[in-house]
């Protein structure tokens, strides 16, 4: 079947808002919206927000909205806003039952919409769908592991979401529509909004589901927004996820237990801020809102011995 006719084929599918937020990723951003025109789910739009580029994203957008056989939705802005206006922007453009979040600079795999709807149709009850991820050196294209490799799988309610974080992958998500939060992202938390976005979807009851497959691939490249690791980690995001924590305090005082839990994985992975010059502190600061032995014993051997790179 040609792809470019799949939504006149099959209007009876619900239609699925695939929702790209970009700035300035021209280079990557051609192949994302490729691995997106050739799924084979028949009623798709395509909404991209572009947060003010200035590569030539915009003349590469326009060239595909006037070429598109499918719905393609831009919004573009006159200047650069930051990453939680831009997630707004492509948010309130959507229309469809479900949305698909999408970077500019990542790539859906094959089946990988088809196989989310029709988990989210065969489970009422669920508001998120999300699948493991191919995490790949974008100079290489090599794969550098799975993204359950490092964040373990997990499904659940409102409690799971809130104390684990951020075990799905953003790029990952499909939500229904009608369970996303009626303001979108929260505009005070400038970068790392996503998380809290997720948990207020979850909000009127719905739960988190997962789809065991590899069904899209998040690219690691020099300019990912919130990239970390162990050793660096991302003090903005964790810091966006600090605030995030006290904004669901305010509102479910109920859930103390999973967000001083939350918390004390947040202290904990910044340790190794500014090579470890705090390295105890943030032990300290773990063990406040949560005790956990293996941290404790660590703290113990820090005083005894120093640190152990």
């Amino acid at each position: 079947m040609n792809i470019d006719n799949l939504n006149k084929a099959a209007p009876d599918r619900p239609l699925v808002s695939v929702a790209v937020v970009t700035y300035n990723q021209k280079e990557f951003l051609k192949e994302c919206i490729e691995s997106i025109l050739i799924q084979d789910y028949p009623n798709i739009e395509i909404v991209v927000a572009d947060d003010g580029s200035t590569d030539g994203t915009d003349q590469l957008l326009r060239a595909y909205q006037q070429e598109a056989k499918r719905p393609f939705v831009l919004r573009m802005a006159e200047k650069n806003q930051g990453v939680t206006r831009n997630q707004n922007a492509a948010v309130f453009a959507c229309s469809g039952k479900y949305i698909s979040w999408m970077a500019g600079d990542d790539l859906m795999l094959p089946g990988k919409i088809s196989k989310q709807v029709e988990f989210l149709e065969n489970n009422p009850d669920y508001s998120i769908c999300y699948h493991d991820l191919d995490i790949f050196d974008s100079r290489t294209n090599q794969t550098i592991k799975k993204f359950s490799q490092t964040d373990k799988p997990r499904v659940g309610d409102l409690a799971t979401l809130v104390k684990y974080g951020s075990f799905n992958g953003a790029v990952s998500n499909m939500v229904r529509r009608s369970s996303s939060p009626k303001n979108g992202f929260d505009p005070r938390i400038p970068v790392a909004s996503d998380w809290l976005y997720f948990v207020e979807c979850l909000w009127s009851g719905g739960k988190i589901g997962y789809v065991n497959e590899v069904l899209a691939r998040h690219r690691r490249h020099d300019n990912n927004v919130t990239s970390s690791s162990i050793k660096r980690p991302s003090l903005t995001g964790i810091q966006d996820h600090l605030f995030s924590c006290e904004v669901i305090a305010s509102r479910a005082p109920w859930m103390v237990k999973e967000i001083n839990g939350r918390k004390a994985n947040l202290f904990l992975s910044l340790r190794w801020m500014d090579n470890g010059k705090f390295y105890g502190s943030y032990l300290r600061a773990s063990l406040i809102y949560k005790f956990r032995l293996k941290v404790f014993v660590g703290l113990l051997a820090y005083s005894l011995f120093g640190m152990r790179r």
